[in-house]
């Protein structure tokens, strides 16, 4: 007889009710009411929540951020600093020519019109040496300077005759001198924490000296679909069966530096081999993700598994369009995204719930996917309190100051093509229930293919 409300399960079982009238029931004790945990998460887990909130507590409850390893900066293109990254010495370790001529004291430069004697000459790596006085050296883009000299004449502002160097023109005023750390400074901080490793920055670290890096190591991400009617590709395909689609989606996507995917293959419609390959993966993972059976259909394994193992729920089923079944839990201190089975609503989930985790824990943005604002090319119409996804194409005509937006499907959770045309996903929010045409939206980017 109670009105409708709101209720919050403590840790010892009771209960606090909220309704309109707010705090109707306090610290009514559940013990003896609910019979387990299991049933507790399958109450709980009837919540809808506004897709925000499931990307805030999806970054909250991202996985730990990984152990760290040392390696060798060859291997290290698109791995994530673990620490700041230090110069190991100067760069460039010495004064150097910027260019080939001839080095000398500025103090006798207003005697080189006349001649100067020609000194040794330096070559890129040779031993800095002394200037002998009164002397000009010849000397070589990248050969220490001599001590003493600070000043390099272009070589096609001079002549030589009889061992005499001759200034034929007016010099340069600049001294065509690199000076030691006009690069980089010893210990000066290459990068922060958390960057991605370039071979461009790989090749600065390796100017100062350091052939190692200190970097996280990849993230382990176990892979578990389920599903009687999926049939891996290349076999034949018996009636009532499809080819698989999503598993190799996730598989394909995840293939890189920085995670480590352990693919626990397609497990039955059937909830004691889930609970074991589960039990298998919080092991020894970072972060579990199931595609399919999670739902609250009789042939629907993955959330009845999660149940009986004591799993802890913290949401299941967004206000998200396609998507809307994307659940969160939480077994043995190990994150378990649990996706639905339809690839449409599967990718999107993944785009934008997974995604985020990994990026979290890393530390770094390693899809590289990007946001822009577009303008819609026609009008569109929504429901309010669901976040819409919709794949788009992007084009930007001459008389255009943006990219247009043109949505090219909508309202199917299984359909694969329209994202494969697609330049990214249009986010339908926050703009009333009809969106005129030329109404900017925020349109996200598939983001690099490997990283």
């Amino acid at each position: 007889g109670l009105e409708t409300g709101f209720c919050f399960f403590g840790s010892r079982g009771d209960l606090t009710f909220w309704g309109p009238s707010l705090s109707i029931l306090k610290g009514v004790n559940l013990m003896n009411v609910i019979p387990s945990r299991a049933m507790l998460c399958d109450v709980v887990g009837r919540n809808n929540i506004s897709f925000d909130d499931a990307l805030s507590l999806a970054k909250i409850h991202a996985p730990s951020r990984p152990e760290t390893e040392n390696l060798a900066l060859l291997h290290s293109k698109d791995r994530i600093l673990s620490t700041p990254l230090s110069a190991g010495h100067a760069v460039p370790p010495f004064a150097n020519a910027a260019m080939d001529g001839y080095a000398l004291t500025r103090n006798d430069l207003e005697k080189a019109p006349s001649g100067l004697p020609l000194g040794p000459v330096i070559l890129a790596g040779h031993e800095p040496i002394d200037l002998p006085f009164g002397t000009v050296c010849p000397i070589t883009t990248g050969a220490p300077m001599p001590l003493g000299a600070d000043l390099v004449i272009e070589q096609e502002q001079c002549s030589v005759r009889s061992g005499r160097m001759f200034l034929d023109a007016s010099p340069s005023d600049k001294p065509h001198v690199r000076a030691a750390g006009e690069d980089v400074e010893k210990d000066q901080e290459l990068a922060p924490a958390g960057t991605i490793i370039t071979p461009r920055l790989a090749a600065l670290a390796s100017a100062t000296g350091l052939d190692k890096v200190c970097v996280l190591k990849p993230l382990r991400v176990a892979l578990i679909s389920t599903g009687d009617e999926i049939i891996c590709s290349g076999q034949p395909l018996p009636p009532g069966k499809i080819h698989d689609s999503v598993r190799l989606f996730l598989s394909t996507e995840l293939q890189r530096q920085n995670i480590e995917l352990i693919d626990l293959g397609v497990q039955p419609d059937r909830t004691k081999p889930v609970i074991e390959t589960l039990q298998i993966a919080v092991a020894s993972v970072d972060l579990v993700l199931t595609t399919g059976g999670a739902s609250v259909g009789r042939a629907d394994p993955i959330r009845a598994a999660l149940n009986e193992t004591g799993a802890t729920e913290l949401f299941h089923g967004v206000k998200m369009r396609p998507g809307k079944p994307v659940g969160l839990y939480h077994l043995n201190d190990v994150p378990v995204v649990t996706l639905p089975g339809n690839p449409f609503a599967a990718i999107v989930g993944y785009y934008f719930i997974v995604r985020s985790m990994i990026e979290t824990a890393l530390g770094a943005r390693i899809f590289g996917s990007s946001e822009t604002k577009a303008e819609l090319s026609t009008s569109v119409s929504r429901r309010r309190e669901v976040t819409e996804f919709v794949p788009v194409t992007l084009d930007k005509p001459t008389n255009s100051a943006g990219p247009i937006a043109t949505v090219i499907a909508r309202g199917s959770s299984a359909r694969l093509s329209p994202l494969v045309a697609a330049d990214g996903l249009a986010l339908l929010d926050g703009l009333g229930a009809e969106i005129a045409a030329g109404a900017k939206v925020p349109v996200f980017g598939f983001g690099a293919t490997t990283a």
